[in-house]
């Protein structure tokens, strides 16, 4: 054994002495951040359109940036206003302002007959439209999740309704994976799982995030989702990783092609929105659809 392994050093890993700096600055955010998430997760309503349309914001501002540095100019505000009506329609479900979400990409598209020069108008229309669907589609989830009605009584636990108990569950479980990833990864892992994407992920921190998600799952199941079945609640834990483990690839991505190391800079150290969120923008819609199809059909 060498010396470095005596110190806790892996091939490809850091000692938790290493990780110490960037795993404070994690805990920080989350004692800021948290608090605020989850108590907008638990009132819903305007309050939790209020968190999504600040999150919608700023991560398709990121979204877009990121394109920019590729070249492509997007219709930025044009996608913006969009973006906002689509995330009060989902959170009101009036039928208006799914018209006003329609009518504003049909002008978004209308827009580009006037850009000047003709020269990129197909890469401008379709990543303003992408940005679209990536990020304010992805998180108006969180609201369909939220509203999600119990009409069988299944969950009848202390005064929240279903939807709430769902989401902040979500909001659990996607952290538990990306923390166990994240410290088993980094002082474990050996094996990259996607290289040239993210050289740091690993299938070791892969099957760490698993196993504290399953865990945390199991252990939440009897106190306050007694109804889900075993077999369903471990299927929701594996899709929380597995699509959260998609969406942060995904995000990975979009900054290897565009070449930059962070969505953004509002977080010191940790990057943008995307960056903090990319793994719940896949991870949401999952546990939405898979809550409708399978736990309440």
């Amino acid at each position: 054994m060498t010396t470095d392994e005596h110190k806790g050093f892996r091939p490809n890993g850091r000692s938790f002495a290493q990780l110490f700096p960037s795993l404070a600055l994690r805990v920080v955010i989350a004692i800021v951040g948290i608090p605020l998430i989850l108590g907008a997760a638990r009132a819903g309503g305007y309050w939790l359109l209020a968190l999504v349309l600040a999150l919608s914001g700023i991560g398709l501002w990121e979204f877009y940036r990121l394109a920019g540095a590729k070249g492509i100019k997007t219709l930025q505000w044009w996608g913006q206003a969009t973006a906002a009506c689509l995330l009060v329609a989902f959170s009101t479900g009036d039928p208006r302002w799914w018209g006003a979400s329609v009518a504003l990409a049909l002008l978004l598209l209308v827009r580009t007959l006037f850009a000047r020069p003709i020269d990129g108008s197909i890469a401008a229309a379709a990543v303003t439209v992408a940005g679209l669907f990536y990020i304010p589609v992805l998180l108006g989830h969180l609201m369909l999740l939220r509203d999600i009605s119990d009409p069988l009584k299944l969950f009848p636990l202390l005064s929240d309704p279903m939807g709430a108990k769902l989401l902040v569950l979500t909001f659990a479980l996607v952290w538990i994976s990306d923390t166990g990833a994240y410290l088993v990864g980094m002082t474990l892992g050996r094996h990259p799982m996607a290289p040239r994407i993210s050289p740091k992920k690993s299938y070791e921190g892969l099957f760490g995030g698993t196993a504290a998600t399953m865990i945390a799952a199991v252990l939440a199941r009897p106190r306050w989702f007694p109804m889900i079945g075993p077999w369903e609640m471990a299927g929701l834990a594996l899709g929380v990783v597995l699509f959260g483990v998609a969406g942060d690839l995904y995000e990975s991505l979009l900054k290897r092609d565009a070449g930059v190391k962070d969505s953004g800079t509002l977080l010191p150290g940790h990057g943008g929105i995307l960056d903090r969120f990319d793994s719940l923008l896949f991870a949401v819609p999952f546990v939405y659809w898979y809550c409708r199809l399978v736990i309440l059909p």
